[in-house]
């Protein structure tokens, strides 16, 4: 009976939602209970997971007689395990995704998020106009060092601004390529353009490329 009526009372004080005469109640904060229901959440998941993967785990042993017999514990730790290793993979490809993208992400929570003002808001025409500033830079670069190249992005001589793309990276510059003259690739757009992208080319004239396109003609040239 002391149990029972210790039971009961629990229950009752578990669900009472208003202070009688005075009373203090002692509650969550909102973001407290939002965190409580989600952690909640994720473990009845995972046990719930747990047990799945073990009931599937059991009636494949059936038929695969090599498998082991697996319990609930060693199922709890089966897919323990399994999410630490797909963390760990997601958490490399987002940082070769930055890598490859640098300043096209920014950290929010705990993933990432695409910056605002990306390649999508970019209207063609301002993305033509923002390379062709790049293009007088280099050009005025060349003039005043004999007609050569800059040896690449940010060197002294053009303001760091000229290279960096608005939709997040740096524009892309071939080495050895004399400004003033040929059709071969001087500078690009980075990846974070996405789909087509604007090159500026040896003799002045701005195209827009496909992916496959700009890669074979980079490729080209590099064998050359």
């Amino acid at each position: 009976m002391p149990r029972k009526l210790l039971l009961v009372s629990c229950l009752w004080l578990s669900i009472a939602t208003h202070a009688q005469a005075g009373m203090t109640v002692i509650t969550l904060t909102d973001v407290a209970r939002a965190r409580l229901d989600a952690l909640s959440f994720f473990l009845v998941s995972y046990f719930l997971i747990a047990w799945a993967v073990k009931g599937l785990w059991n009636h494949l042993g059936k038929t695969f007689t090599a498998l082991p017999r697996l319990d609930y514990r060693r199922a709890l730790g089966l897919v323990f395990l399994t999410g630490l290793m797909f963390y760990v993979v997601l958490t490399m490809i987002s940082g070769a995704r930055e890598l490859l993208t640098p300043g096209a992400w920014e950290k929010q929570g705990m993933g990432y998020r695409n910056r605002e003002g990306g390649p999508a808001e970019l209207s063609k025409d301002e993305r033509r106009a923002k390379l062709r500033e790049l293009q007088d830079a280099i050009w005025a670069y060349a003039k005043a060092h004999d007609g050569q190249p800059p040896p690449g992005p940010l060197t002294d001589g053009i303001e760091p601004e000229r290279w960096k793309f608005a939709g997040g990276g740096l524009y892309c510059l071939m080495p050895g390529i004399r400004p003033g003259g040929g059709r071969e690739v001087l500078a690009y757009e980075p990846s974070t353009a996405g789909g087509r992208r604007f090159v500026l080319l040896a003799d002045g004239t701005i195209e827009d490329r496909s992916e496959g396109t700009l890669k074979r003609d980079l490729d080209a040239q590099w064998k050359r």
